[in-house]
């Protein structure tokens, strides 16, 4: 089975956390907003880091989201017992045709919100997929107001960490200074590895550890 993915109405906005949350977790008071561009541009690359460690599945038309998006998801040669959606989290299926005709949710096919799993139905028992195209229209993800706990918690973390140490090169394992004959510097750096940094991505093991439900374990 092949199966191809489009975004028809991409997330407005990619941001995972709010101005005040973000100002907070840079240790700045409520109503500084000296760094707000900054921390802005920061929140994106972050949630486009989270995106990567989750393997959120990429769709032609827009950026992997965990935010609420319309999809188009095109599966052809099929013949499976249930289908799985590229993208999960509340899902909600707009339209689902099988070789061009149309069929109906609860009467002819399930959907599980949460994991994206479609069944086919008949007589209602569940039967096999069995079709040379399917097109599922769907929206996936969160809205930007229901974003989970876990989710904003971890996007708080990784903006915190990541702004402690934005002037610190994360290569670097220790540096000595010896000023009596006025100044000698030594560093040491990690090879390979660095100590606390997931080795799947950019992401901190401490935010890694909180992005279970939201990691995607198959390639669609």
């Amino acid at each position: 089975m092949r199966s191809s993915l489009a975004v028809t109405t991409p997330a407005g906005d990619l941001s995972l956390l709010t101005q005040s949350e973000r100002r907070e977790a840079a240790g700045l008071a409520a109503g500084d907003a000296s760094q707000d561009a900054k921390l802005a541009a920061l929140d994106l690359r972050l949630a486009a880091a989270i995106m990567a460690e989750c393997k959120i599945a990429i769709g032609a038309g827009g950026e992997p989201t965990l935010l609420q998006e319309t999809l188009t998801e095109t599966f052809r040669g099929v013949h499976l017992a249930e289908i799985i959606l590229s993208r999960r989290h509340k899902i909600e299926i707009t339209s689902l045709t099988e070789d061009d005709t149309a069929i109906t949710f609860d009467t002819d096919f399930v959907v599980d919100p949460e994991s994206g799993l479609a069944a086919r139905l008949c007589s209602d028992q569940h039967v096999r997929w069995c079709a040379s195209k399917i097109v599922v229209v769907y929206k996936a993800g969160f809205t930007f107001a229901t974003i989970p706990g876990d989710l904003k918690q971890a996007a708080m973390d990784f903006m915190r960490l990541a702004w402690a140490e934005k002037d610190r090169d994360p290569s670097l394992k220790s540096e000595v200074v010896d000023i009596p004959d006025v100044r000698r510097v030594e560093r040491g750096f990690w090879v390979g590895s660095v100590p606390g940094q997931s080795t799947e991505g950019a992401v901190p093991d401490i935010v890694a550890g909180q992005l279970a439900r939201y990691r995607n374990w198959w390639i669609s």
